[in-house]
């Protein structure tokens, strides 16, 4: 697709700046790794000591440019051991990954309570600093405040013992979840009906005469998609709804309760409370009110949505009077009776959008638009190291000045991170290096070569909400300042670049430039796109209505008193209550709910970003394509490159000239396609 920078675009000491990763390489193994981490974290620690010891007034450059460096190296310990921990092939080595990460992460809970290293940064002359300078440091000490900086010496120690046992189970839940691959068997070829051939060529039965199908997406995915066996949904359903169950139950009650007991010795009512206080929402009260916005806004058309997959599902069963969690799209991303309904009334047939969409194919395509979008190349790079033999690296370049690095990790295997998500892998700040980021994603089936591999439509949209996230990461790294970057960023803006990347995977001229039969070389027809496209708003309110069910128990479980909570049963509660459907008891995917984690009660984010991404798409409809490159650049100035700069709020009011609204959230979650 012709989106490759040549070498002679990229000076040779700007390449070697990019590819660098200092002391932590891919290739260590699990003792060097351990070591090079521990060391220097010891020796940042030093020259924090240092730094502090100096009697010189705390000025930007004698005080808060050392203090930034500080705060990057070891920022770069802990995220490269935090992925590590979720993507190498080797036990010990992810075990060595979580131990430099949590030590990264010990650093920064005791940096956060410093009280001497707060009351320099009080003390900073900023008289003469920027306006970026300046907020980056508001929102440092900021930071610090809430994390319990001006507390007593003792209650700084209790504080600081909580937060990191805090992390220690954050990565146990997350570890279980990595590795909780459950399973179940089929009997023969023929119990694989309704799945698309190369599904079928890469699941063979075993000597046993059976096949093992995985809750990894590749192979869960089409399961429940396509596959005509109701029991094979059904019981391949109970193995995804189960995962990380029952280890991860009482992990997650104590992190409940280790967060409450936190936020009370910081003065905070519960811990919903203290996480949403520097978010855009600011207030609790802020985020019910808007899920019950939400919630009221589909409810009904939800409704609607639900008895015309019933209805379609009695054509096949007369005696059916209800929807089972297997027939729909509830828990996965695309359900059995849906994807029948688009294919019957809007004519898509989604094994057939299958053939036309070869990994290599939509890679470069996507290569090709970000350059033309934003003038960004990606330039392979076969022989940087990786930490998997399937890991692909690539330097990047904006209009042939070096621009970050990335890395695409898209085939599941033991042990690695099971979901979607982009890592950062280095710090992009002028002092230090370029950005460096890498998806982690599940998309390819090992058995089948990557040059060789179909992805489900699905899945090549998940591709370019993670590449939204990349995008972001790369263009916000070349700020001053560690509290300037994405990272300091309201929590529950960040998802909006990436649900507006979402769109051009779902517009048909974008998907027409790669969307290709690479046996037959034809070109997916362009009236399949559009019946494509058309389909696409059938599912949203059930869509929205399921989002702010998961976005409402994320928020009640840090809302509510953690003591003597029974985080399955309050999920079984909320489901019924926000859905109107019971749930089944033998079902516990709170479990494997990662985002509670990272996200704790803001879940809500994927909601409140959305309508912030659909306004942000407006400008861009404005102008009657999405592939404007004058639309673009804007865009990638004034909202990704500014990075944590400056209010999300701000970011937004600039680029569209106004605050943002809800809008175009309404009119795009109640399209209401029918049929064409």
């Amino acid at each position: 697709m012709g989106a490759i920078l040549h070498s002679a675009a990229m000076p040779e000491a700007s390449r070697q700046r990019t590819a660098s990763l200092g002391s932590l390489t891919f290739g260590l193994g699990a003792e060097e790794l351990r070591r090079a981490g521990l060391e220097t974290i010891r020796r940042e620690q030093r020259r924090l000591g240092e730094l502090l010891a100096a009697k010189s007034p705390s000025t930007v450059e004698s005080f808060l440019e050392p203090l930034n460096r500080i705060l990057v190296a070891v920022r770069d310990v802990g995220v490269h051991g935090g992925l590590i921990f979720q993507v190498h092939p080797d036990e010990p080595t992810r075990s060595a990954g979580r131990e430099i990460s949590e030590a990264a992460d010990r650093f920064f809970n005791e940096f956060r309570v410093h009280s001497e290293v707060y009351r320099r940064l009080r003390e900073l002359d900023l008289t003469s600093a920027d306006p970026v300078t300046r907020f980056g440091v508001e929102k440092l000490l900021r930071e610090m405040r809430r994390a319990g900086a001006e507390q007593l010496a003792a209650q700084r120690e209790k504080i600081l013992a909580l937060q990191n046992r805090l992390d220690n189970l954050s990565n146990e839940f997350n570890g279980n979840i990595s590795a909780g691959e459950r399973a179940v068997l089929v009997d023969g070829a023929d119990g694989l009906v309704g799945l698309p051939s190369d599904y079928r060529a890469a699941h063979r039965p075993g000597p046993d005469g059976r096949i093992r199908i995985t809750t990894k997406y590749p192979d869960c995915h089409p399961v429940m998609a396509y596959a005509e066996d109701p029991d094979l949904r059904r019981r391949l359903l109970a193995e995804i709804l189960n995962v990380a169950f029952p280890q991860n139950i009482p992990v997650l009650e104590t992190l409940l309760r280790d967060r409450g007991e936190l936020v009370r010795l910081l003065g905070y009512p519960d811990f919903a409370q203290y996480a949403v206080e520097d978010k855009m929402t600011k207030d609790p009260a802020v985020v019910t009110a808007f899920l019950d916005r939400v919630r009221k806004l589909v409810e009904r058309p939800a409704q609607v949505e639900v008895a015309r997959i019933l209805a379609r599902k009695q054509k096949d069963h007369p005696e059916a009077t209800r929807l089972e969690d297997w027939d729909s799209r509830f828990w996965t991303p695309v359900g059995y009776y849906d994807a029948k309904l688009r294919e019957e009334e809007w004519g898509v047939d989604f094994q057939l959008l299958r053939s036309y969409l070869l990994y290599p194919q939509v890679r470069d395509g996507l290569f090709t638009l970000c350059r033309e979008l934003f003038g960004i190349e990606f330039r392979r790079d076969h022989h940087g190291e990786v930490w998997h033999e399937t890991v692909e690296a690539y330097d990047v370049a904006r209009d042939g000045v070096p621009f970050g690095r990335c890395y695409l990790d898209l085939v599941p295997r033991a042990g690695k991170f099971s979901h979607a998500a982009q890592f950062d892998v280095r710090t992009g700040v002028t002092s230090g290096g370029l950005p460096q980021a890498a998806l982690i994603c599940n998309f390819l089936d090992p058995k089948t070569p990557p040059e060789q591999a179909r992805m489900e439509y699905r899945d090549v949209v998940t591709f370019f909400h993670e590449f939204g996230h990349l995008i972001h990461t790369l263009a916000a790294g070349h700020g001053k300042w560690l509290y300037t970057t994405p990272t300091s960023l309201e929590w529950d803006f960040v998802e909006a670049p990436s649900q507006l990347f979402e769109e051009w995977a779902r517009d048909p001229k974008t998907l027409a430039r790669f969307a290709r039969n690479p046996d037959t070389g034809e070109a997916i027809p362009a009236p399949l796109l559009a019946r494509l496209r058309d389909s696409e708003a059938f599912g949203r309110a059930s869509w929205a209505l399921r989002q702010g069910a998961l976005a409402s128990v994320s928020f009640e479980l840090h809302h509510r008193d953690p003591n003597g909570l029974d985080p399955a049963q309050l999920f079984r509660e909320i489901w019924a209550d926000r859905t109107g459907n019971e749930f089944n008891p033998a079902y516990h995917p709170v479990a494997s709910f990662g985002h509670l984690t990272g996200y704790s009660a803001i879940y809500y984010t994927y909601l409140w970003s959305l309508v912030i991404a659909r306004d942000l798409l407006t400008p861009f409809e404005a102008r009657g394509s999405l592939t404007g490159p004058s639309v673009a650049r804007r865009y990638l100035e004034e909202v990704l490159a500014p990075g944590g700069s400056r209010p999300a709020a701000e970011l937004v009011r600039r680029f569209l000239g106004r605050e943002y609204s809800f809008e175009a959230f309404e009119r795009w979650v109640l399209a209401g396609a029918k049929p064409s």
